[in-house]
């Protein structure tokens, strides 16, 4: 990896590498390290997995002092979830620079899990590099958002809250397309919402979920079902 290279990689994570090898190890796919007879990222991506968990643990632990243990690991495994570890490397764009096999540039096909073991060879490596408070930084700087709002992820939406809500009163609950109108690429849609045969709401939206997610959302407001 040259250095016009380490120094993009460097100016997209905010953090400068004293030590550049470990920059390039954490950008080293197994399948480049094997044809190349180079250490690879994996060990980083082991070491990064539980630096992450304990970071976002301790923030979850301070900054939502009322939630349950259980709330508290159903909020972090969201937060170190594949899924929202790949999209912080589509943010920062970083796969164009991950070395492996084939090439090391932008990949379509890379899975989600790849993306997430770049992410925690990378945050390994500002780690051994700069040490806790660093590694510390770089996940309040690309996580910062997703912990603030955590909790969030833990609220059921509408069309939960209320179907829970009718099966604990054995209500039976219905929806029911009532209209379309709009063209085919800016649909909007119109679903009731039937309790017990009567309609209660009529939800508007631009999909079929949307509008059902309105409809209840109507109730749940009214009836002030928590």
């Amino acid at each position: 990896m040259n250095a016009t290279k380490i120094q993009e990689i460097e100016r997209k994570l905010q953090y400068t590498f004293n030590n550049k090898a470990l920059l390039e190890q954490a950008f080293t796919h197994s399948s480049y390290a094997n044809q190349e007879n180079v250490a690879d990222n994996e060990r980083m991506e082991f070491f990064g997995d539980a630096i992450l968990g304990y970071i976002t643990s301790e923030q979850l632990f301070e900054r939502f002092q009322s939630s349950s243990e259980g709330e508290l690991s159903a909020m972090r495994a969201r937060l170190v979830s594949a899924e929202s570890l790949s999209r912080i490397v589509d943010k920062l764009d970083l796969v164009q620079y991950l070395q492996m096999v084939n090439g090391s540039g932008p990949n379509s096909e890379l899975s989600h899990k790849t993306e997430a073991n770049l992410f925690e060879a990378v945050l390994c490596a500002i780690f051994l590099d700069g040490g806790e408070t660093s590694a510390r930084e770089f996940v309040l700087r690309t996580l910062g958002d997703s912990l603030n709002s955590a909790a969030d992820t833990l609220k059921k939406d509408a069309k939960t809250l209320l179907q829970e809500h009718c099966q604990k009163h054995r209500y039976s609950l219905e929806y029911k397309s009532v209209g379309r109108s709009g063209p085919d690429n800016k649909p909007t849609f119109r679903y009731a919402l039937y309790i017990n045969g009567k309609v209660e709401s009529v939800g508007v939206g631009a999909s079929k979920k949307a509008a059902e997610q309105d409809a209840a959302s109507k109730i749940v407001k009214e009836w002030r079902i928590e």
